[in-house]
């Protein structure tokens, strides 16, 4: 009997530490997984050429990129800054004689500051200073990590300061486009923005990190039967442990809840990534309109009407013509 008895805390025993031992190596498999998630979301832009992604890009528009360098170059003037984290801002600034009116464009994920050309000579034109910079992991900033805005912020904040103070600009516009207008929304959300932002525009925006992390992981061969809500915790647990931040950090529609700044929310009819359904689903339930717009009539919706929205019953501002 008593050789039955410690035959069986033995065995409860060596459960125990199978049990134990089995925890310990799902933890460490999933901080792997974790990792992996983590460093392929942060390190996505490591080897790729942003410079030439964004050339290559006017070429396919057709863009007159030499043209608009020749035109004005005259204006044009490099700087560097630097955000409060130690991040390097690397930007080009475009400034009109006698304007008050400053924008910030906020680049897309895979460019640089280069594929803001478009948007620029378009603000340029009707005598606005413009301010296009380079994103973290993109051209020559300093830091190589992508966020989808989180970190990304720190930067508008800097270069919104910049406008404000050293440009002496009266009215300062925020304008970012994809990954940049998430970039764009997490800045606004916070309580920096509202004194040196008049105004953001949220230009076929990504509404979370997460979600732009399940657009890539769904189209990856071998991913089949693997719980998403597996992978997502994974990559998250390891963001909060080693970055500091997590995936509901980078949710850019949850956090636009804050945000107290006029926003106009923009989506092009031809953007097959963020379609406008998505867009409804991410921002419709907070603003009255998402703007749905065709890129050939581009200005129109934006430059020359005038816009209400709202993030809620509070905050009924009015987007103004800009120009």
């Amino acid at each position: 009997m008593k050789k039955t008895r410690k035959i069986g805390k033995i065995l409860g025993i060596a459960a125990g530490i199978l049990l134990l031992l089995g925890i310990v190596l799902f933890a460490l498999f999933s901080y792997m997984v974790g990792k992996q998630v983590a460093e392929g979301i942060l390190y996505q832009n490591a080897g790729n050429d942003t410079k030439g992604n964004s050339v290559k890009q006017l070429e396919r528009w057709g863009y007159d990129l030499e043209g608009f360098r020749e035109e004005y170059q005259a204006i044009r003037q490099e700087h560097s800054i630097t955000a409060e984290d130690g991040n390097s801002i690397p930007l080009e600034v475009f400034l009109v004689e006698g304007s008050k009116n400053t924008v910030i464009l906020v680049h897309g994920l895979g460019g640089d500051h280069v594929a803001n050309y478009p948007l620029a000579e378009m603000y340029l034109r009707n005598h606005w200073n413009v301010i296009t910079y380079d994103q973290r992991g993109s051209g020559d900033a300093s830091d190589p990590r992508v966020s989808f805005g989180y970190l990304e912020k720190e930067d508008v904040k800097a270069l919104s300061a910049y406008a404000k103070e050293d440009m002496k600009s009266e009215r300062v516009v925020v304008h970012g486009q994809s990954m940049g207008a998430a970039t764009a929304g997490l800045y606004a959300a916070t309580q920096q923005a509202e004194g040196p932002v008049d105004a953001v525009i949220l230009d076929s925006s990504f509404y979370s990190m997460e979600e732009a992390f399940l657009m890539v992981w769904r189209q990856m061969e071998g991913t089949e039967g693997i719980p998403e809500a597996y992978i997502i915790a994974c990559g998250d647990w390891y963001l909060k442990k080693e970055c500091g931040f997590g995936f509901e950090d980078a949710n850019v529609a949850e956090k636009m809840k804050e945000n107290r700044i006029p926003t106009l929310v923009l989506q092009m009819e031809q953007d097959d990534l963020i379609t406008n359904e998505k867009a409804v689903f991410g921002y419709g339930k907070y603003y009255r309109f998402v703007i749905k717009c065709r890129q050939t009539f581009y200005r129109a919706c934006f430059l020359r009407i005038e816009y209400h929205t709202s993030m809620s019953e509070a905050n009924h501002d009015k987007i103004t013509a800009l120009y």
